[in-house]
Protein backbone atom coordinates (compact mmCIF):
# COMPACT_ATOMS: atom_id res chain seq x y z
CA UNK A 1 0.00 0.00 0.00
CA UNK A 2 2.73 2.37 0.92
CA UNK A 3 4.76 1.48 -1.73
CA UNK A 4 1.72 2.74 -4.09
CA UNK A 5 1.29 5.85 -2.28
CA UNK A 6 5.01 6.71 -2.82
CA UNK A 7 4.50 5.75 -6.64
CA UNK A 8 1.66 8.21 -6.92
CA UNK A 9 3.44 11.27 -4.85
CA UNK A 10 6.23 11.07 -7.01
CA UNK A 11 4.52 10.90 -10.47
CA UNK A 12 2.70 14.07 -8.80
CA UNK A 13 6.10 15.70 -8.06
CA UNK A 14 7.47 14.98 -11.82
CA UNK A 15 4.09 15.62 -13.76
CA UNK A 16 4.35 19.41 -12.46
CA UNK A 17 7.84 20.17 -12.29
CA UNK A 18 9.62 18.28 -14.85
CA UNK A 19 9.15 21.02 -17.56
CA UNK A 20 11.36 23.88 -16.86
CA UNK A 21 8.76 26.57 -17.68
CA UNK A 22 6.97 24.79 -14.18
CA UNK A 23 9.16 26.60 -12.45
CA UNK A 24 8.57 30.13 -13.66
CA UNK A 25 5.30 30.10 -13.20
CA UNK A 26 2.09 29.09 -11.47
CA UNK A 27 0.19 25.97 -12.79
CA UNK A 28 -2.19 27.23 -14.88
CA UNK A 29 -5.86 26.37 -15.15
CA UNK A 30 -7.52 24.11 -17.92
CA UNK A 31 -10.20 25.95 -19.80
CA UNK A 32 -12.76 24.63 -22.25
CA UNK A 33 -15.01 26.77 -23.29
CA UNK A 34 -17.22 27.99 -20.21
CA UNK A 35 -15.13 25.34 -18.14
CA UNK A 36 -12.33 26.42 -16.23
CA UNK A 37 -10.29 23.29 -14.49
CA UNK A 38 -8.00 23.73 -11.70
CA UNK A 39 -5.90 20.83 -10.56
CA UNK A 40 -5.63 20.90 -6.68
CA UNK A 41 -2.55 19.56 -4.94
CA UNK A 42 -1.73 19.36 -0.95
CA UNK A 43 0.89 17.25 -0.52
CA UNK A 44 2.88 17.35 2.55
CA UNK A 45 5.90 15.28 3.64
CA UNK A 46 7.58 15.45 7.49
CA UNK A 47 10.15 14.89 8.95
CA UNK A 48 10.69 15.71 12.88
CA UNK A 49 11.34 14.08 16.35
CA UNK A 50 11.21 15.21 20.16
CA UNK A 51 14.91 16.15 20.70
CA UNK A 52 15.04 16.85 24.45
CA UNK A 53 12.86 15.74 27.59
CA UNK A 54 11.09 12.71 29.25
CA UNK A 55 9.41 11.97 25.49
CA UNK A 56 12.31 11.92 23.54
CA UNK A 57 12.20 9.96 20.08
CA UNK A 58 13.99 9.36 16.71
CA UNK A 59 13.83 11.08 13.90
CA UNK A 60 10.70 9.73 11.80
CA UNK A 61 9.72 10.50 8.43
CA UNK A 62 5.59 10.69 7.57
CA UNK A 63 3.39 11.93 4.44
CA UNK A 64 0.30 13.32 6.92
CA UNK A 65 -1.26 14.80 3.99
CA UNK A 66 -1.61 13.32 0.25
CA UNK A 67 -4.63 14.78 -1.67
CA UNK A 68 -5.09 15.44 -5.44
CA UNK A 69 -7.96 16.16 -7.67
CA UNK A 70 -9.53 18.90 -9.68
CA UNK A 71 -11.88 22.02 -8.71
CA UNK A 72 -14.39 23.05 -11.66
CA UNK A 73 -16.21 26.30 -12.58
CA UNK A 74 -18.62 25.98 -15.04
CA UNK A 75 -19.67 29.77 -16.25
CA UNK A 76 -18.89 31.00 -12.75
CA UNK A 77 -22.46 29.54 -11.70
CA UNK A 78 -21.72 26.22 -10.37
CA UNK A 79 -18.54 24.73 -8.67
CA UNK A 80 -17.60 21.30 -8.20
CA UNK A 81 -14.63 19.85 -6.51
CA UNK A 82 -13.41 16.34 -6.92
CA UNK A 83 -10.51 15.58 -4.69
CA UNK A 84 -9.08 12.04 -3.31
CA UNK A 85 -7.74 12.13 0.05
CA UNK A 86 -4.45 9.09 -0.34
CA UNK A 87 -4.12 8.34 3.69
CA UNK A 88 -1.29 9.77 5.88
CA UNK A 89 1.52 7.79 4.66
CA UNK A 90 2.65 5.08 5.78
CA UNK A 91 -0.16 3.13 6.66
CA UNK A 92 -3.18 5.75 6.83
CA UNK A 93 -6.83 5.28 4.82
CA UNK A 94 -7.83 6.52 1.74
CA UNK A 95 -10.92 8.20 1.37
CA UNK A 96 -13.02 10.86 -0.30
CA UNK A 97 -11.75 14.73 1.02
CA UNK A 98 -13.82 16.83 -1.32
CA UNK A 99 -16.77 15.48 -3.20
CA UNK A 100 -19.09 18.72 -3.59
CA UNK A 101 -21.29 21.03 -5.77
CA UNK A 102 -21.89 24.53 -5.38
CA UNK A 103 -24.36 27.22 -6.88
CA UNK A 104 -22.54 30.82 -7.29
CA UNK A 105 -24.65 32.16 -9.72
CA UNK A 106 -25.95 34.30 -7.40
CA UNK A 107 -24.25 37.24 -6.22
CA UNK A 108 -22.86 37.23 -2.57
CA UNK A 109 -24.15 34.24 -2.28
CA UNK A 110 -22.96 30.37 -2.34
CA UNK A 111 -25.22 27.48 -1.49
CA UNK A 112 -23.13 23.91 -1.04
CA UNK A 113 -23.68 20.41 -0.77
CA UNK A 114 -21.64 17.44 -0.99
CA UNK A 115 -18.83 16.26 0.96
CA UNK A 116 -16.69 19.60 2.15
CA UNK A 117 -15.29 21.40 5.03
CA UNK A 118 -18.18 23.95 6.27
CA UNK A 119 -17.34 27.22 7.32
CA UNK A 120 -16.09 27.01 11.20
CA UNK A 121 -13.32 29.20 13.03
CA UNK A 122 -10.62 31.42 11.73
CA UNK A 123 -7.92 28.26 11.99
CA UNK A 124 -10.35 25.43 10.37
CA UNK A 125 -10.73 27.75 7.36
CA UNK A 126 -7.17 28.08 6.72
CA UNK A 127 -6.22 25.43 3.97
CA UNK A 128 -3.08 23.26 4.63
CA UNK A 129 -1.54 25.05 2.04
CA UNK A 130 -2.68 28.63 4.08
CA UNK A 131 -1.63 27.64 7.02
CA UNK A 132 0.57 29.50 9.16
CA UNK A 133 2.51 26.36 11.04
CA UNK A 134 2.48 22.78 9.60
CA UNK A 135 -0.47 21.86 11.93
CA UNK A 136 -3.12 23.62 13.70
CA UNK A 137 -3.36 23.94 17.35
CA UNK A 138 -4.96 22.04 19.31
CA UNK A 139 -7.90 23.77 19.92
CA UNK A 140 -8.79 24.12 15.93
CA UNK A 141 -8.02 20.33 15.59
CA UNK A 142 -10.58 19.20 18.28
CA UNK A 143 -13.39 21.74 17.67
CA UNK A 144 -13.33 21.00 14.24
CA UNK A 145 -13.29 17.22 14.41
CA UNK A 146 -16.54 17.70 16.40
CA UNK A 147 -18.78 18.78 13.48
CA UNK A 148 -17.63 20.64 11.24
CA UNK A 149 -14.01 18.62 10.27
CA UNK A 150 -12.85 17.79 6.53
CA UNK A 151 -14.59 14.71 4.94
CA UNK A 152 -17.64 15.95 6.26
CA UNK A 153 -21.28 15.20 4.41
CA UNK A 154 -22.98 18.90 4.40
CA UNK A 155 -25.24 21.33 3.11
CA UNK A 156 -24.38 24.58 3.43
CA UNK A 157 -25.80 28.40 2.68
CA UNK A 158 -23.17 30.82 2.54
CA UNK A 159 -23.59 34.85 2.24
CA UNK A 160 -20.40 36.69 2.12
CA UNK A 161 -18.63 40.46 0.72
CA UNK A 162 -15.98 41.98 1.17
CA UNK A 163 -16.45 42.95 4.91
CA UNK A 164 -18.23 40.26 6.11
CA UNK A 165 -19.14 36.13 6.33
CA UNK A 166 -22.24 34.24 7.51
CA UNK A 167 -22.35 30.40 7.08
CA UNK A 168 -25.03 28.22 8.15
CA UNK A 169 -24.92 24.68 8.05
CA UNK A 170 -26.04 20.93 8.78
CA UNK A 171 -23.48 18.46 9.33
CA UNK A 172 -23.85 14.32 9.11
CA UNK A 173 -21.12 12.15 9.34
CA UNK A 174 -17.75 11.48 7.57
CA UNK A 175 -17.13 10.43 4.15
CA UNK A 176 -15.38 7.22 4.15
CA UNK A 177 -13.92 5.29 7.21
CA UNK A 178 -15.03 6.87 10.45
CA UNK A 179 -17.37 6.29 14.00
CA UNK A 180 -19.65 9.44 13.04
CA UNK A 181 -21.74 8.40 10.17
CA UNK A 182 -25.00 8.72 11.49
CA UNK A 183 -24.27 12.07 13.60
CA UNK A 184 -26.39 15.05 12.88
CA UNK A 185 -25.13 18.51 13.76
CA UNK A 186 -26.06 22.33 13.18
CA UNK A 187 -22.55 24.56 12.72
CA UNK A 188 -22.84 28.86 11.70
CA UNK A 189 -19.98 31.10 11.53
CA UNK A 190 -20.37 35.01 11.50
CA UNK A 191 -17.67 37.21 10.34
CA UNK A 192 -17.26 41.14 10.06
CA UNK A 193 -14.14 43.81 9.44
CA UNK A 194 -15.20 46.48 11.67
CA UNK A 195 -11.95 48.07 9.88
CA UNK A 196 -10.47 47.74 6.99
CA UNK A 197 -7.74 49.98 5.45
CA UNK A 198 -4.97 49.66 3.20
CA UNK A 199 -2.63 49.20 5.70
CA UNK A 200 -4.72 48.01 8.91
CA UNK A 201 -7.54 45.45 8.70
CA UNK A 202 -9.70 44.17 11.87
CA UNK A 203 -11.59 40.67 12.16
CA UNK A 204 -13.62 39.78 14.53
CA UNK A 205 -16.04 36.77 14.18
CA UNK A 206 -17.98 33.93 16.32
CA UNK A 207 -18.44 30.37 15.63
CA UNK A 208 -20.29 27.24 16.98
CA UNK A 209 -21.35 24.03 16.53
CA UNK A 210 -23.90 22.16 18.09
CA UNK A 211 -24.03 18.33 17.89
CA UNK A 212 -27.70 17.13 18.67
CA UNK A 213 -27.62 13.47 17.78
CA UNK A 214 -23.80 12.23 18.62
CA UNK A 215 -22.21 9.18 16.28
CA UNK A 216 -22.78 5.74 17.97
CA UNK A 217 -22.25 1.99 16.50
CA UNK A 218 -25.21 -0.54 16.88
CA UNK A 219 -25.54 -1.30 20.81
CA UNK A 220 -22.74 1.16 21.39
CA UNK A 221 -24.14 4.17 23.85
CA UNK A 222 -24.23 7.67 21.70
CA UNK A 223 -21.29 9.76 22.76
CA UNK A 224 -17.90 11.75 22.01
CA UNK A 225 -14.23 12.32 22.56
CA UNK A 226 -11.67 14.71 22.36
CA UNK A 227 -8.07 13.74 21.61
CA UNK A 228 -5.42 15.60 19.81
CA UNK A 229 -1.53 14.41 18.98
CA UNK A 230 1.24 17.55 20.08
CA UNK A 231 1.13 20.22 17.54
CA UNK A 232 4.55 19.37 16.37
CA UNK A 233 3.60 15.73 15.54
CA UNK A 234 6.63 13.87 15.90
CA UNK A 235 5.08 11.03 13.38
CA UNK A 236 4.14 8.37 16.42
CA UNK A 237 0.72 9.78 16.32
CA UNK A 238 0.77 9.78 20.27
CA UNK A 239 -1.90 11.47 22.16
CA UNK A 240 -1.16 12.96 25.16
CA UNK A 241 -4.58 14.83 25.51
CA UNK A 242 -7.48 12.55 25.17
CA UNK A 243 -10.53 11.93 27.21
CA UNK A 244 -11.70 8.47 25.75
CA UNK A 245 -15.28 7.94 24.70
CA UNK A 246 -17.80 10.24 26.93
CA UNK A 247 -21.78 9.45 26.74
CA UNK A 248 -23.57 11.78 25.71
CA UNK A 249 -26.80 13.34 24.56
CA UNK A 250 -25.59 16.50 23.06
CA UNK A 251 -21.86 18.12 22.25
CA UNK A 252 -21.10 21.79 21.07
CA UNK A 253 -18.75 23.92 20.57
CA UNK A 254 -18.60 27.71 20.94
CA UNK A 255 -16.39 30.74 20.77
CA UNK A 256 -14.51 34.27 19.65
CA UNK A 257 -11.86 34.84 16.80
CA UNK A 258 -10.29 37.69 15.92
CA UNK A 259 -7.01 38.74 14.38
CA UNK A 260 -5.28 42.39 13.09
CA UNK A 261 -3.31 43.13 10.11
CA UNK A 262 -1.05 45.91 10.46
CA UNK A 263 1.23 45.98 7.25
CA UNK A 264 3.40 42.93 7.31
CA UNK A 265 2.24 41.51 10.44
CA UNK A 266 -0.63 39.48 11.22
CA UNK A 267 -1.76 38.83 14.75
CA UNK A 268 -4.55 36.06 15.07
CA UNK A 269 -6.20 34.40 18.04
CA UNK A 270 -9.25 31.41 18.89
CA UNK A 271 -10.82 30.52 22.47
CA UNK A 272 -13.59 27.95 22.24
CA UNK A 273 -15.85 26.26 25.09
CA UNK A 274 -16.61 22.81 24.90
CA UNK A 275 -20.01 21.29 26.41
CA UNK A 276 -20.95 17.85 26.85
CA UNK A 277 -24.43 16.91 27.77
CA UNK A 278 -23.67 13.68 29.73
CA UNK A 279 -26.19 10.86 29.88
CA UNK A 280 -25.00 9.67 33.60
CA UNK A 281 -27.21 7.77 35.57
CA UNK A 282 -30.33 9.03 33.26
CA UNK A 283 -29.37 12.27 34.47
CA UNK A 284 -27.95 14.54 32.43
CA UNK A 285 -24.18 16.03 33.63
CA UNK A 286 -22.85 18.84 31.53
CA UNK A 287 -18.61 18.77 31.35
CA UNK A 288 -17.02 21.83 30.13
CA UNK A 289 -13.46 22.12 28.38
CA UNK A 290 -11.84 24.97 26.72
CA UNK A 291 -8.66 25.54 24.63
CA UNK A 292 -7.26 28.93 22.71
CA UNK A 293 -4.37 29.85 20.90
CA UNK A 294 -2.70 33.57 19.82
CA UNK A 295 -0.33 33.62 17.11
CA UNK A 296 1.72 36.07 15.40
CA UNK A 297 3.06 36.02 11.66
CA UNK A 298 5.34 38.68 10.06
CA UNK A 299 6.30 38.36 6.08
CA UNK A 300 10.07 39.42 5.96
CA UNK A 301 10.06 39.41 2.14
CA UNK A 302 7.24 39.43 0.05
CA UNK A 303 3.35 40.83 -0.14
CA UNK A 304 1.71 39.88 3.59
CA UNK A 305 -1.37 37.40 4.10
CA UNK A 306 -4.22 38.84 2.35
CA UNK A 307 -8.29 38.50 3.83
CA UNK A 308 -10.23 35.70 2.10
CA UNK A 309 -14.08 36.89 1.78
CA UNK A 310 -15.27 33.14 1.08
CA UNK A 311 -13.70 31.71 3.45
CA UNK A 312 -12.96 34.27 6.00
CA UNK A 313 -9.73 33.74 6.39
CA UNK A 314 -6.15 34.44 5.15
CA UNK A 315 -4.04 33.57 2.23
CA UNK A 316 -0.50 32.90 2.20
CA UNK A 317 2.21 35.44 1.72
CA UNK A 318 3.05 35.80 -2.00
CA UNK A 319 5.62 37.83 -4.02
CA UNK A 320 4.67 41.51 -4.41
CA UNK A 321 6.63 41.59 -8.00
CA UNK A 322 5.12 39.34 -11.12
CA UNK A 323 7.30 36.36 -10.80
CA UNK A 324 6.24 33.23 -9.20
CA UNK A 325 10.27 31.68 -8.48
CA UNK A 326 12.79 33.55 -5.65
CA UNK A 327 10.62 36.77 -5.25
CA UNK A 328 13.59 39.25 -4.70
CA UNK A 329 16.12 37.01 -5.34
CA UNK A 330 15.18 34.64 -2.38
CA UNK A 331 11.62 34.09 -2.57
CA UNK A 332 8.78 34.77 -0.02
CA UNK A 333 9.66 34.34 3.76
CA UNK A 334 7.65 34.49 7.13
CA UNK A 335 8.14 34.05 10.37
CA UNK A 336 5.79 32.71 12.97
CA UNK A 337 5.49 32.12 17.06
CA UNK A 338 2.27 30.70 18.56
CA UNK A 339 1.41 30.22 22.21
CA UNK A 340 -2.33 27.51 22.62
CA UNK A 341 -3.52 25.97 25.37
CA UNK A 342 -6.06 22.71 25.53
CA UNK A 343 -8.03 21.78 29.08
CA UNK A 344 -9.32 18.47 28.81
CA UNK A 345 -9.57 18.31 32.42
CA UNK A 346 -12.59 18.87 34.80
CA UNK A 347 -13.74 16.98 37.85
CA UNK A 348 -15.38 13.73 36.31
CA UNK A 349 -12.83 13.34 33.13
CA UNK A 350 -9.52 13.72 33.01
CA UNK A 351 -8.11 14.10 29.79
CA UNK A 352 -5.14 16.19 30.67
CA UNK A 353 -3.65 19.72 29.92
CA UNK A 354 -1.37 21.01 27.30
CA UNK A 355 0.42 23.99 26.93
CA UNK A 356 2.82 24.63 23.61
CA UNK A 357 4.70 27.46 22.41
CA UNK A 358 6.40 27.48 18.78
CA UNK A 359 8.06 29.18 16.31
CA UNK A 360 8.21 28.96 12.96
CA UNK A 361 9.73 29.72 9.55
CA UNK A 362 8.26 29.63 6.27
CA UNK A 363 9.86 29.83 2.94
CA UNK A 364 8.36 29.80 -0.53
CA UNK A 365 11.18 29.43 -3.37
CA UNK A 366 8.36 29.18 -5.62
CA UNK A 367 4.71 30.01 -4.85
CA UNK A 368 3.54 26.39 -5.20
CA UNK A 369 6.42 24.72 -2.78
CA UNK A 370 6.82 25.85 0.49
CA UNK A 371 9.70 24.56 3.25
CA UNK A 372 9.03 24.81 7.23
CA UNK A 373 10.97 24.40 10.15
CA UNK A 374 9.04 24.10 13.11
CA UNK A 375 10.20 24.14 16.85
CA UNK A 376 8.19 23.77 19.68
CA UNK A 377 8.02 23.16 23.31
CA UNK A 378 5.36 21.16 25.24
CA UNK A 379 3.90 20.85 28.91
CA UNK A 380 1.43 18.18 29.38
CA UNK A 381 -0.10 17.62 32.54
CA UNK A 382 -3.02 14.71 33.91
CA UNK A 383 -3.27 13.97 37.31
CA UNK A 384 0.05 13.22 38.94
CA UNK A 385 1.58 12.72 35.66
CA UNK A 386 3.92 15.35 33.84
CA UNK A 387 5.54 15.56 30.38
CA UNK A 388 8.01 18.06 29.59
CA UNK A 389 9.24 18.24 26.08
CA UNK A 390 11.09 20.32 23.15
CA UNK A 391 10.32 18.90 19.23
CA UNK A 392 11.47 20.15 15.93
CA UNK A 393 9.85 19.76 12.08
CA UNK A 394 10.63 20.45 9.14
CA UNK A 395 7.72 20.23 6.04
CA UNK A 396 8.19 20.10 2.20
CA UNK A 397 4.55 20.84 0.95
CA UNK A 398 3.54 21.12 -2.90
CA UNK A 399 -0.10 23.17 -2.98
CA UNK A 400 -1.40 24.59 -5.35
Amino acid sequence: MWENKKFIFCILIVSNFSDSDAFAKTVKDIVVGKVIIHPFAQDQLEVGSNIHGNQHSSPSASGPHIRNGVRINIANQVKIGAIWDFGAAPGGQMRLFEGAASYTGLKHFQFSVGVFNPSFGLSSMQSRGDSIFPERASVATITRGLAAGANRQAVQALFYGNYYHLAISGTAGTAGPGKDGNQRAIVFRSVILPIHTQEFLMHVGISGEWVFRPSHKNSMEEGVSFSDTPENDDGLNDKYIKTGNIPAKSSGAFGLEGAVAWKKLLISSEYYNLIVNENKNSRINRQNFYGWYITAAYTLVGKPRAWKPTSASFASPSCDQKVSTLCHAMGVIELATRFSQMDLENSDVSGGKQNIWSVNINWYPLDIIRISLDYSHTKYYEKENYHNFDSILSMFQVYF
